[in-house]
């Protein structure tokens, strides 16, 4: 069971693949200002474009999906939604 999330207001959001899901299937990070959500599944209703940013955690440069939306949502099934 996930935890479930509900976010309204400008949201910058950025996506990407979660590479220490291990045996779970939280395969998908949510990164929005410096928080993490894990979600099992995304469905993106708005556009997004690819990026990249220094995270400070790795030392590294990540790519991800990236996007604005006014919505965000995980539900008890680990699904993530943008609108």
């Amino acid at each position: 069971m996930a935890t479930e999330v509900s976010l309204k207001g400008n949201i910058r959001f950025k996506i990407r693949f979660n590479t220490a899901h291990g045996d779970t299937d939280f395969y998908w990070r949510v990164i929005i200002d410096d928080t993490e959500y894990l979600a099992r599944s995304v469905n993106c209703n708005v556009a997004t474009f690819s990026d990249a940013s220094f995270d400070k955690n790795a030392n590294a440069v990540k790519y991800h999906m990236a996007g604005v939306c006014s919505d965000f949502s995980i539900d008890e099934e680990g699904r993530a939604v943008f609108k």
